[in-house]
Formats: structure tokens, C-alpha cells, sequence
């Protein structure tokens, strides 16, 4: 590019920018124009990430001054109400403030963050108190955004500078449930400390409650002061960064782990973005280490400088989360009483340890494509445990008997375990079970007998799968055995004998001789006993796909499914939650598949020929010896999709009040059919 030098009509004069080009001079304006309309909406990231591109990239700070004072800032005014909204929850200051007020503004400057920052650290405090505070806040240079924040961070206990310390250098974004898990007893009164970094605007946190998924709070920090939190664990240890509390930056954390600084018992966290250089001694003098998360891929992987097991000493290691770990064992010194999470998806690991290990704490296990994984570690003492993820570990070939002393373990992952043969009879122990994924195991022939406990068992796709030697007792279970062909005729009669208010979903050519009414196509007429009229009863419905011609796969939703019958004056069909709402009449007894008044399935299911589909459904107030029921469903893309074939066998008579609620799910006897 050319450089060039002429004042430009309107905008600023460059005569001494040698450097500097037209679309240079082009492109900053345009980023300036972006910081000001973020500064408008109030996104301070946005304004940092743009200023420090252009930063980065234009070292003529003169250039770069003319072009900023080319637009109009902010009014003062706009950030006064920012400033009083944090501090007195209004748009303007209270009696006796006014004075104060303005000052404040006026030395913190115009970025929002700021200004809510210093709002909500004068928020509450006594009129006496305020004049003590802005005298303090003289002491910080107008417009430092770094030391303005820096100011409501000083005003905190030591317990809170702790925890904004551990949030910003390695708990942001994370939800709150896991960093109490992790945390332990470290904070008196996590609840509290969260709450007064929020109503200091430190941080937010993010309440997710999206349809069919559950509720969780996370904890959000803005950049800026993650990058504060992050700058004053660096100033701990300038020189030698073995000595700080966190280890963030890539060429700090490889000095330390090769050896090249000194370690101390400083270390309580490291969390490298970057493949490592490691030996088995990497992590030996770091007695302190409590987290430990190595985040890198496939295509650069981690490289071994040693052929030995990595060796932990450290007896306070409460996370071990490390993508594409490159060896095949681990080693630890100390038995791993505080760890809560261990997390080594895409590992080259044969085993995990030797032993039995002390691992009470232990909640969450995520092994996912540990591909040379052989056994897992004798699980007798992980009485906790919560998740264990296998998926995709297709060199192991059993799950070890001592898992069934797990039993707080509710969801048991084994997606892709293709050498996987059968499971131990010790997961009948598992009473707190209610996910059991098995979907793609191709080798398993048979299963035990499971724990009532469960709610969802998948097994779509187990091929070699004939036996099932167990019963389902559990009402609201889901069961899904698409394109288990090999099953035997007794494991298919059980399945469609499983009384459940959800699906069932077997391999079938046709509708079983055991529903008492079938027919072709998408409706069936049953006739109903006198004695029936104005009462509630249920039934047992099956119905079959008709053949696609254009050979895509298709799914639907449990809410796409309509049962009716010929007009809704006769007779309503209910939801399973046993309610009629109006949505519910007006869609016709929409069969929702509720388990008492939260549980709600959002499985996704393949429209698949030559397979039954089995679900009940609840007639209320009956007025008539002849219902005659009809079958609708719609794919993803609100398609009708053609019924070939539907039965419906009538299950139970009971009277339901106009007003009983089901809030929850009694067993009922099985149904034999």
C-alpha cells in the first residue's frame, strides 16, 4: 500500500502519518463508529475487543486521538442515569447527592461497566460514608478503567477477593450447581458471596430455563474484569509464576510444568487452552493443586517428553479435565479423597489407576472416545458418583461388577461401547438410575435385570441384542429398541406387555393379535361397556408407519402425536398427566406423555417401517358404547405422516374427580395382555 498524507474534509488531518494508508484511515473510522453505537447499547466487551484491535494493529496514537475526537461521546447526563441507576435505583441522584454524584461520574468516565461497577459499590452506603469513599476514589486516575474496577474490588473481604479471583481466572461461565461441587466447604456461604459480587456488578448470573430442558444458574463475568481478576494473580509472582495461585498464560504454564521456574504449593488451579510438553514428574512439587483442565484437539495433541505414567501428588486435586490426554495410565501418589470431577475425553488411556482409590467425592466421569480404553478402575467406593460417561470407549469390553456399589449414579452413558457383551448383575443395585443409554452397542446380547429406578432406556441399534431378563415395573419408563431385530419372541412380548404412560418402540411387521381392536389405516372403532358411560378409562394403543417413497429418515415429537375421537363432544381424551386444558380440547386430546408435573420426555423419534409404536392414552366422561379413535402425527416440518396400520386394547376403569391432579405417578399392577 501507498502511503499518503492530505487532511480529509470533515473528518481529521493525518500530514504527519507516514505509515499510515487510506484503508487504514477507512477502517478505523468504521471501528470507531461500531464503539460508539456499542457504547449506546451499553456493550462494554464489544467496545474493549474493538479499541484493543485498533490498538493492536495502529501505533499512531495521535492518529488514533484525532479520529475519536471526530465523534461525539456520550452526554454526561446519559452517564450520570447510568451511575445513579446502581446507586440509588433511579435516574437521578437523591437529595443531598447531586454534588457527589457528578463527580463520581465525571472522574470514572464514560464506559457503562464502570459506571455500574462504582454504582453498585456506593449503592447503600450511609451519607456519612460517601465523602470517605470519593476521596479514595481521587486516588485513581479519571478514565483508568482497570483501576476504577480495581477499586470496588479492594473495598471486599478477603473470602469474596477470593472467590472473584477463582471466578476470573477459572470458573466463569460455569454453572453454579458444579462450582459448589467443586468448591467443597472453601467458601463459608457460597450463596452469600455470589450475592454480594452481583449487587456489586462483578458479576451476573444467567438463569437458563428453556422448554424441555432443566433449570440452572451460571455464574457471568464481563471481560474486562476477568482480564482484572486475571492481572492481579499475575502481580502475586511477577518473575516466577510457579508461585501464583493461577496459571493462565500459555508460556507461564510451560515454564512451569518443564521445570524451568520455581514450583511452590503456591498452584491451586492451571487451565491451558494449548497442547503441553509434559513428563511424568510435570506436576510433582504442586502439593496444592486442586484444578487442573488442559483444553486442546485431535490435531495438536499434547507431547509425551517421558514414556512413564504421569505422576499427581497432590492430595487436594478436586478437577482433572484434560482433552486428548497422550498417555495410557495415571499414577498418584495420594489417594484422591477430594476429587469431583474427572473429565479425559479423546484419551489415549488403557486404564485409569491400580487399586482401589478413596474416591467418595468423586460425582462426575466423563471418558468419551477413550477409544484404547480396556477396563475402568475399581468403582467400590465411588458411592457418589453421579454421571459416568463411556461413549464411544469401543475397546471395553465389560463394566466392572463393582459398579453396582454406585448408587447414586442416575446416569449411565455407554453410546458406541461396541465391545461391550453384557452388563454386570450389580447394576440392579443401582436405585437412583434413571438414564440408561445403550444405543449402538452392537455386541451386547442380553440384559439383567435393571433397576426400577429407570425412566429412559435406549437401546436403538444393540443388533446382537435377543434377551432381555428382566421386567419393567416403572410407569412413566421409555423404551426404545429400534432395530433390535435379534430380539426373541419372548423379550417382544414383554416390551409390548410394559405398561408405561410413555413409548415403547419394537421392531413388528404388524399390530399384535393381543390388541382386541385392528385396523388398517389411521382410525379403529371400540366398543366400550355400558357400565362405562360418564367414567374414565384407559386403553393401550399401536400403531405402524406407512413405507416413505422418497427414502429420507423423518422424526416426530412426543407432542406431535393426536389422538381424538369422531367429534369431542362425545368424549375427550386426555393428556397423561390426566388434564383437559383448553389447549389440550382444542388440539383434540393431545397426548403430551407427562410424568406427574414435571417430568416431560423431548425425544426425538424416527418414523421406521416395520416397527410398533406403543403408548397409552385416557378417555374422560365417556358418552357413548362406540369411540372411535383416530391417529395423527407430524414430523419436524409439520408433515402429516401416513398411518399403515392401528390397534387399541382397552387397560383400566376407574372414575377420575373433575378435580384430581395427578401430581404423581403411583405403580400400577402389570398388564397381562
Amino acid at each position: 500500500m501507498v502511503p499518503w498524507s492530505a487532511t480529509v474534509s470533515g473528518a481529521v488531518n493525518i500530514s504527519n502519518t507516514s505509515n499510515y494508508t487510506l484503508s487504514d484511515y477507512i477502517l478505523t473510522r468504521r471501528m470507531y463508529k461500531l464503539i460508539f453505537f456499542f457504547v449506546r447499547v451499553d456493550e462494554t466487551d464489544m467496545i474493549e475487543n474493538i479499541a484493543a484491535y485498533i490498538s493492536s494493529r495502529f501505533q499512531n496514537s495521535a492518529v488514533i486521538e484525532d479520529i475519536k475526537g471526530s465523534y461525539p461521546k456520550p452526554r454526561f447526563d446519559e452517564d450520570l442515569q447510568i451511575f445513579c441507576k446502581y446507586a440509588f435505583n433511579q435516574k437521578t441522584p437523591e437529595d443531598g447527592f447531586d454534588e457527589l454524584a457528578r463527580e463520581i461520574t465525571y472522574h470514572v468516565g464514560e464506559l457503562p461497566l464502570g459506571l455500574k461497577v462504582i454504582g453498585s459499590h456506593f449503592r447503600g452506603l450511609s451519607k456519612e460514608q460517601w465523602p470517605m469513599e470519593v476521596s479514595r476514589l481521587r486516588t485513581y486516575r479519571n478514565g483508568d478503567i482497570e483501576r476504577i474496577l480495581k477499586f470496588s474490588y479492594d473495598a471486599l473481604c478477603d473470602e469474596d477477593k477470593d472467590l472473584f479471583l477463582h471466578i476470573a481466572c477459572f470458573f466463569n461461565m460455569e454453572k453454579i450447581t458444579k462450582v459448589k461441587e467443586l468448591f467443597g466447604h472453601r467458601f463459608k456461604d457460597l450463596r452469600q458471596s455470589l450475592h454480594i459480587l452481583e449487587m456489586k456488578s462483578l458479576i451476573s448470573i444467567e438463569h437458563t430455563d428453556l422448554e424441555d430442558s432443566e433449570y440452572y444458574e451460571s455464574i457471568n463475568m464481563r471481560n474486562l474484569l476477568v482480564q482484572l481478576g486475571q492481572e492481579i494473580v499475575r502481580k502475586e509472582s511477577v518473575l516466577e509464576p510457579g508461585q501464583r495461585r493461577f496459571l493462565i498464560d500459555y508460556k507461564d504454564i510451560c515454564a512451569v510444568v518443564s521445570g524451568h521456574t520455581t514450583i511452590t504449593g503456591s498452584v491451586v488451579g492451571i487451565d491451558s487452552k494449548n497442547w503441553l510438553s509434559i513428563t511424568e514428574k510435570s506436576f510433582k512439587g504442586m502439593s496444592n493443586l486442586q484444578f487442573l483442565r488442559v483444553k486442546n484437539d485431535l490435531y495438536h495433541p499434547n507431547i509425551i517428553s517421558s514414556p512413564g505414567p504421569l505422576t499427581f501428588i497432590s492430595p487436594k486435586l478436586r478437577l482433572l479435565d484434560w482433552s486428548c490426554f497422550p498417555m495410557t495410565s495415571l499414577r498418584f501418589i495420594n489417594n484422591l479423597e477430594f476429587l469431583v470431577e474427572l473429565r479425559m475425553c479423546y484419551s489415549k488411556l488403557e486404564k485409569l489407576w491400580d487399586g482401589i482409590q478413596l474416591v467418595r467425592n468423586l460425582k462426575h466421569m466423563d471418558l468419551t472416545d477413550s477409544r484404547n480404553l480396556k477396563e475402568l478402575p475399581n468403582l467400590s467406593m465411588a458411592t457418589n458418583l453421579k454421571n459416568l460417561n463411556l461413549e464411544r470407549c469401543s475397546s471395553l469390553v465389560e463394566l466392572p461388577s463393582s459398579i453396582g456399589n454406585a448408587t447414586s449414579l442416575h446416569d449411565l452413558r455407554l453410546f458406541k461401547c461396541s465391545s461391550l457383551v453384557e452388563l454386570p448383575f450389580s447394576i440392579g443395585n443401582l436405585t437412583n438410575l434413571w438414564k440408561l443409554d445403550l444405543r449402538e452397542c452392537s455386541s451386547l446380547v442380553s440384559l439383567p435385570q435393571l433397576p426400577d429406578s429407570i425412566m429412559v432406556l435406549n437401546a436403538r441399534n444393540c443388533e446382537s441384542l435377543e434377551k432381555l431378563d428382566c421386567s419393567f415395573y416403572n410407569p412413566g419408563i421409555l423404551l426404545n429398541f429400534v432395530n433390535c431385530f435379534n430380539l426373541n419372541q419372548e423379550a417382544r412380548d414383554l416390551l409390548i406387555e410394559t405398561s408405561t404412560v410413555n413409548f415403547v418402540v419394537l421392531p413388528g411387521k404388524e399390530v399384535p393379535a393381543c390388541f382386541t381392536y385392528r385396523s388398517h389405516g389411521s382410525s379403529v372403532s371400540v366398543k366400550v361397556n355400558q357400565k362405562l358411560l360418564h367414567t374414565s378409562t384407559k386403553f393401550k394403543a399401536c400403531i405402524l408407519f406407512e413405507n416413505e417413497v422418497d427414502n429420507e429418515t423423518y422424526y416426530f415429537d412426543l407432542d406431535t402425536l393426536c389422538v381424538y375421537t369422531k367429534t369431542n363432544k362425545d368424549c375427550i381424551l386426555l393428556d397423561n398427566k390426566g388434564e383437559d386444558d383448553e389447549v389440550g380440547i382444542q388440539k383434540r386430546g393431545l397426548v403430551s406423555c407427562r410424568i406427574g408435573s414435571e417430568w416431560r420426555f423431548s425425544e426425538w423419534y424416527p418414523f421406521i417401517t416395520d416397527h410398533l409404536y406403543i403408548f397409552e392414552v385416557e378417555a374422560k366422561e365417556v358418552t357413548s358404547t362406540e369411540l372411535i379413535f383416530y391417529f395423527e402425527i407430524f414430523d419436524e416440518y409439520s408433515k402429516a405422516r401416513e398411518i399403515k396400520e392401528c390397534g387399541i386394547i382397552h387397560l383400566l376403569e376407574h372414575h377420575v374427580d373433575d378435580e384430581e391432579k395427578m401430581d404423581t405417578i403411583e405403580k400400577e399392577p402389570k398388564v397381562h395382555i
